[in-house]
């Protein structure tokens, strides 16, 4: 029987956000009474995983080229962030964090490593290992193209989908070895699908960014307001901005902002102009007002700015 060997509790490591405490609690009191797996079930038909907390990092460390021994067949694993964080690193590059709400899909033998950092509070994950070869082999294609890291939406099909395994690995209680390949298939086409959407909205967004930057700057020396800017996307002012935050994480009044503010400092490093000058190219009302703005994006004035990189 393939439990935790570090099984996680509400009692140790770090609190759960609200909106990932309930499947957590579920989880953890399912583990309290694991049940023993069918004779059909093995890893290599099924699957395995469990729920975990590591606080020590001194014993939480793997790598993804030392995890399976010669005659052992290649998996890959599925870790959910509940609480705390950990980082995950392919090789030559630098660390990610995985935060609550994140995901990544670790594919074994492959370069990489994902370990507890001194600095976390603690790292609550629930994960999942399979070994199905077509399975594992259209994840393969799926971390090539998107990368390991995948957020999971609490309340979305790829969270649903995943907390089923995971309690599917503790109780077994799936019908047969038919009943847990449909499910497994099920996991791989929602991660297909989280990321191609993922993808979609990204891309949406960088074309609705540039779009409207391209808006601002061509408006220069005028400041061209979010009211202008919902009446050209044929919306009223509410409207656009749900839609535009939506989409980008942005307000459009902050983003116009700082538009101009990255204008005014590529002006400043560019010319010698006096701080007027530039506050009037940039649509900004006042010298005295550019520098408040300039002061909250960059962290220091425009003058310093220009010392300081100029």
């Amino acid at each position: 029987m393939l439990t935790a060997d570090v099984v996680a509790n509400q009692d140790r490591g770090p609190e759960p956000p609200a909106e990932w405490a309930p499947v957590l609690h579920q989880l953890t009191r399912l583990l309290r009474k694991p049940v023993p797996p069918p004779s059909w079930w093995t890893p290599r038909t099924a699957f395995f995983g469990s729920v975990e907390t590591r606080t020590d990092p001194a014993t939480y460390r793997w790598d993804g080229m030392k995890r399976l021994g010669r005659a052992d067949a290649p998996l890959f694993a599925f870790q959910l962030t509940f609480a705390g964080w950990g980082q995950f690193q392919l090789y030559g590059e630098r660390p990610r964090r995985v935060p609550p709400g994140t995901a990544f899909i670790a594919l074994m033998p492959s370069r990489h490593r994902y370990y507890l950092p001194e600095d976390s509070p603690g790292w609550t994950f629930g994960w999942i290992s399979i070994h199905h070869p077509f399975v594992l082999a259209r994840m393969s294609k799926l971390v090539a193209s998107a990368g390991p890291l995948i957020q999971v939406a609490p309340d979305g099909p790829l969270a649903a989908i995943a907390t089923r395994l995971m309690r599917g690995a503790i109780k077994k209680d799936f019908r047969d070895r038919y009943d847990t390949e449909l499910a497994l298939f099920e996991f791989l086409l929602t991660c297909e699908r989280t990321l191609r959407q993922a993808r979609d909205a990204s891309s949406e967004s960088m074309q609705l960014l540039e779009s409207v930057r391209s808006r601002i700057l061509a408006s220069l020396p005028q400041a061209l307001d979010v009211e202008a800017l919902a009446a050209e996307h044929g919306m009223s002012r509410t409207h656009f901005s749900h839609f535009f935050r939506a989409r980008t994480g942005l307000t459009p009044a902050r983003f116009a902002a700082d538009v101009r503010i990255y204008k005014a400092a590529r002006m400043l490093l560019a010319t010698r102009a006096p701080l007027k000058q530039i506050a009037d190219a940039c649509g900004f009302a006042s010298a005295n007002y550019f520098c408040k703005a300039f002061r909250r994006l960059q962290h220091m004035s425009p003058l310093a700015y220009r010392r300081a990189h100029g």
